[in-house]
């Protein structure tokens, strides 16, 4: 973000905490604009929209939390999609999980968008995205499906979008009503893991 001497920094933190209170509908790009402390004219020359600004948060959100986990999973031992893919799978989930707890901020802006399913907000931002599988689930199942590795009886079709389902659901089944401590956030998916894996793998 680097246009004419705004803020940027503020607008980015101001754009954040509103996006993660509230819906897309609901947050107030006027309330955004106050709590940064800049000129309305100033933050229309750098966003045009309030779509704009939101599509920047969700694609700076995913990038940060990409460029977290491929940095973390560099210094993992296990951190190797050619061994068990359920580990590896693992590996990434609790990378994520860490990154839920360093970027709060971000991590609720993701639990916000993830309730817009079903509208053609979230139809187009995930068209904006690239359309898909984000977190490279989708080529490490059909990677493992072809070597074998998982239970020829199920269609690689239905085993996709069965793990991808559990996975972008995790966070409504465990945590729908309460905070996200880590080390149960651990535990659970843990179980999960496991709960897949015996229940596909061969």
């Amino acid at each position: 973000m680097a246009k004419r001497g705004i803020d940027e920094q503020a607008l980015f933190d101001a754009a954040l905490e509103e996006f993660s209170i509230y819906s897309y509908k609901e947050a107030s790009i006027n309330r955004i604009i106050s709590a940064a402390g800049i000129a309305k004219g100033s933050f229309y020359y750098r966003f045009k929209t309030k779509y704009e600004l939101y599509l920047f948060l969700i694609k700076e959100g995913v990038r940060r939390k990409w460029e977290y986990i491929n940095s973390e999973i560099k210094f993992e031992p296990k951190g190797s999609p050619d061994g068990d893919i359920f580990d590896f799978i693992l590996l990434q989930a609790e990378i994520g999980v860490r990154f839920a707890k360093d970027f709060p901020g971000l991590y609720q802006l993701g639990k916000m968008f993830s309730k817009e399913k079903g509208t053609s907000l979230y139809e187009q931002v995930m068209e904006e995205l690239g359309g898909g599988d984000e977190s490279g689930l989708q080529g490490l199942i059909e990677e493992a499906f072809h070597s074998g590795i998982l239970r020829q009886e199920f269609s690689l079709d239905f085993i996709q979008k069965l793990i991808l389902s559990l996975f972008s659901s995790f966070d409504d089944i465990f945590f729908k009503n309460e905070e996200m401590e880590l080390e149960r956030a651990l535990a659970y998916l843990k179980d999960f893991i496991r709960f897949i894996k015996h229940g596909l793998q061969s």
